[in-house]
């Protein structure tokens, strides 16, 4: 990779000195007699789950500490080295709990929620890690307790409604259409490896999205992979690169918010569910724009196909996972778990909210009945046809952000990667050292992602 710019040091540096003034200020640790609860939901997301956590206080006398906080990684970190980690963390990172969880710091979950709960979720949810033996019921780690679907792209149904989306289809050629934003702090560059991901999934299908997804030797150079990111550049830059050059100084909340402003800046939006949110809340207090969504297959597909079916879908999860096995924490993990405890939190979030989806069959589809768009997500959550985690949050964190480093680098000059084969193939011969390396370390990656 490049190196960075004395202006990236710069910003490296003050963000681990801000870092550890947050981590610092965050308590991770329960009182007595309570349990701990660590996550990413502040504001109006905070105050819904509250309303979860308040009814398991009701029924079992348990008080729950929880502290929501953007800096979550940094802050687990912290705690989980100083000795002082949360009862409790929630994670959209299988990958990084899968490391915790072979550094013996994050506890297994076999015995504490058991083989009949594990069964109402199914694959890939709850994927088994070979640490602790392969049959036994201690190689389970974390459970999902928010769901997304991704592999959608949104559009506003009131510009386009039904008897429009042809035109839909059709602007999908046109770089400029499409809201587009890299950055969100640390972790910048995650919006284009979801790109990446999701036309590797449509166009290889999950058994090649899973062999690179789980670390098989050669995958990053493969010719599949190697398209992905190719088709990817052809989709948004057309015959201008100015699409990409935005993007690398946009954040994705500003970029998707595109999609309702006035005049909008863009007509369709390649993200997961979680970004209704976004949507429903506009910033200037009007009514709630109409946000629908097509199957990504519709504008990711080979060239010159016909094909408009989508039988694969990418997903992403908020995991819960244990740090301290007290008797308080295996009840809150059973409690979290649970298909009333998930359902309690949707029909408890403010119905200006997107209602979080449960990936838990036995949350029932009324549930969501109130709301066309979100019954027809959770529907295909639970529905027919192959589900595969996020590649980029199920890898190892050195690997996960080597891959968000190399969609910067790739954005940062599309023409030069889209004009020579030689350059992208460097790139990516770069992603398969790092694959390589993290082999060579043991690090931990997931025996499955795909289910």
């Amino acid at each position: 990779m490049r190196r960075p710019h004395a202006f990236s040091v710069l910003v490296l540096v003050l963000g681990v000195v801000l870092g550890a003034v947050v981590v610092g200020a965050v308590r991770t640790t329960a009182t007595p007699g309570s349990v701990s609860v660590l996550a990413s939901w502040t504001g109006d997301e905070e105050k819904a789950f509250r309303e979860v956590l308040d009814t398991f206080t009701e029924r079992t006398g348990i008080r729950v500490d929880y502290q929501g906080t953007t800096a979550q990684r940094e802050v687990l970190q912290a705690g989980v080295q100083a000795g002082t980690p949360p009862d409790i963390a929630i994670l959209p990172s299988p990958g990084e709990l899968a490391e915790y969880a072979a550094r013996g710091d994050l506890l297994p979950l076999g015995s504490v929620i058991g083989s009949e709960r594990r069964a109402e979720y199914g694959e890939p949810w709850i994927p088994r890690l070979e640490l602790t033996g392969e049959n036994g019921e201690d190689n389970v780690y974390w459970v999902p307790v928010k769901a997304d679907l991704k592999s959608t792209v949104w559009y506003d149904a009131q510009r386009y409604p039904a008897s429009r989306q042809g035109l839909l289809t059709r602007l999908a050629d046109d770089g400029e259409a499409w809201c587009l934003g890299m950055g969100n702090d640390a972790t910048s560059g995650w919006p284009g490896t979801d790109w990446i991901e999701d036309i590797l999934l449509q166009r290889s299908g999950p058994r090649v999205y899973a062999d690179w997804a789980t670390g098989k030797p050669g995958s990053w150079t493969s010719d599949e992979v190697r398209e992905a990111w190719r088709a990817w550049g052809r989709i948004l830059t057309g015959e201008s690169s100015e699409a990409f050059a935005e993007a690398l100084t946009t954040d994705f909340e500003t970029a998707s918010r595109g999609l309702f402003a006035q005049p909008s800046s863009c007509a369709l939006d390649h993200q997961g569910s979680f970004i209704r949110g976004l949507y429903e809340r506009p910033e200037d207090g009007a009514s709630a724009p109409r946000a629908d969504y097509l199957p990504s297959s519709h504008f990711l597909i080979p060239e010159g196909t016909d094909r408009t079916d989508q039988t694969a879908w990418e997903v992403s999860a908020d995991f819960a996972g244990m740090f301290r096995a007290t008797a308080q924490a295996k009840e809150l993990m059973r409690f979290l778990a649970s298909a009333p405890a998930q359902r309690e939190w949707a029909v408890s979030t403010p119905d200006d909210l997107p209602r979080p989806l449960s990936a838990n069959r036995e949350v029932p589809p009324s549930t969501y009945a109130a709301d066309q768009v979100t019954s027809r997500i959770a529907a295909t959550l639970r529905g027919t046809g192959t589900r595969c985690l996020d590649a980029s949050d199920s890898m190892p964190p050195p690997m996960r952000d080597a891959f968000h480093h190399a969609v910067l680098t790739f954005i940062s000059s599309p023409d030069t990667y889209l004009s020579s084969s030689g350059e992208l193939d460097t790139l990516l011969k770069r992603l398969e050292h790092v694959r390589s390396q993290v082999a060579d370390a043991n690090g931990t990656w997931l025996p499955s992602v795909c289910g």
